[in-house]
């Protein structure tokens, strides 16, 4: 048991410590609402002394490594005395826990988590009808009993989106010894399996601004050299070369939202910008490459990313009266990323030339 708390706290250690350099972390506040199984530890068969569970939290991620939450959990527990069988209990049990990880751009972001609170345990009626099986020494409660309590536990959370993630929760409550009306020579322990959805609210990270993109500005041809006064006697003069235009492609970067392939308004003047250039220089065509970051999903998500993001921006450009012979696409998904940040590397290359 040791030896598998030491792996998932190097685990957790190494997600926090790669999540606490990321620059696109906006604190925030979450959700999560779990529900599952419980089981009381007492002197019968595992399954005996399984009943259901439910969890609530509202918290607050301070950065990537470290967050708080106020817990609500319960529903019912169970324990056992000999010849008088298995009895139910219902409890509520509210915990502040502080948690070490669980917040990172990755799909799986491991946390741990430790708290203490107060146990309400009521409805104890079943055991008291057995009260002739117990020993006179033994914690038997009727009516409600309030114990302090303390957990710990490990959980996961699996990204869907920047708003919502799958969760997966292990913990432990302990409990003072009267919780589950019996004697024993350790206190109580009730452990907990609970899945269901962590809701994020602000954590979509601040925009970077777009590089800014130089216009190509055109070349204007030179202007022809005036003719000489005519003379008595004429002299012939060579007429100074004209420089021919010079040209130069025209470079668009077209940028998109992390995991999307809407073209934004902002976005959306470029390839207005493009239309006019192509319309106005009707022998050139243009070459789309289209990127994922590989800082966020995976290969195949990346690559649909990127093959969805060519095809929106060459769609608008037909759409705009561009040519389709005119127009060729590239996808790369995050097998190439060429710029500096993620935002960067979120976008569709779109070259003019002849």
């Amino acid at each position: 048991m040791k030896k598998v708390i030491s792996i998932i706290s190097a685990v957790v250690l190494s997600a926090t410590i790669m999540t606490a350099q990321n620059n696109d972390f906006n604190p925030h506040w979450f959700m999560q609402l779990q529900g599952g199984a419980a089981h009381t530890i007492g002197e019968t068969t595992f399954t005996k002394l399984l009943s259901p569970a439910a969890a609530a939290s509202i918290g607050y991620q301070f950065s990537p490594a470290l967050g708080a939450r106020l817990n609500v959990n319960g529903w019912q527990a169970k324990g056992y005395v000999t010849n008088g069988g298995v009895y139910k209990f219902n409890f509520v049990e509210g915990a502040v826990d502080l948690l070490l990880g669980g917040c990172s751009d990755s799909f799986i972001s491991p946390y741990l988590f430790a708290g203490i609170g107060a146990n309400y345990a009521f409805n104890n009626d079943e055991a008291n009808a057995v009260k002739d099986h117990f020993p006179p020494e033994n914690y038997l409660w009727d009516g409600s009993k309030i114990l302090p309590a303390a957990r710990a536990g490990v959980g996961f959370n699996f990204r869907l989106s920047d708003a919502v993630a799958l969760n997966l929760e292990c913990n432990s409550n302990f409990l003072m010894d009267q919780f589950n009306s019996k004697v024993g020579s350790k206190a109580d322990f009730q452990l907990n399996a609970l899945a269901g959805l962590t809701f994020c609210f602000g954590r979509k990270a601040k925009k970077v601004a777009a590089p800014v993109v130089a216009p190509v500005v055109p070349v204007e041809p030179a202007k022809p050299a005036p003719k000489p006064e005519p003379k008595p006697e004429p002299v012939v003069e060579k007429a100074e070369p004209v420089a021919a235009p010079v040209w130069e492609p025209l470079t668009k970067y077209v940028y998109f939202e992390r995991a999307k392939t809407e073209i934004r308004p902002s976005e959306q003047v470029k390839i207005d910008e493009l239309v006019a250039f192509l319309n106005a220089n009707p022998d050139t065509k243009v070459s789309i490459k289209a990127y994922a970051d590989k800082a966020t999903g995976n290969a195949k998500i990346n690559k649909k990313l990127s093959v969805g993001r060519a095809a929106v921006v060459a769609k608008a450009l037909k759409a705009a009266g561009i040519a389709a012979d005119r127009i060729s696409t590239e996808d790369f998904g995050d097998t190439v990323n060429p710029y500096p940040t993620p935002e960067e590397n979120r976008v569709s290359v779109c070259v003019v030339d002849k």
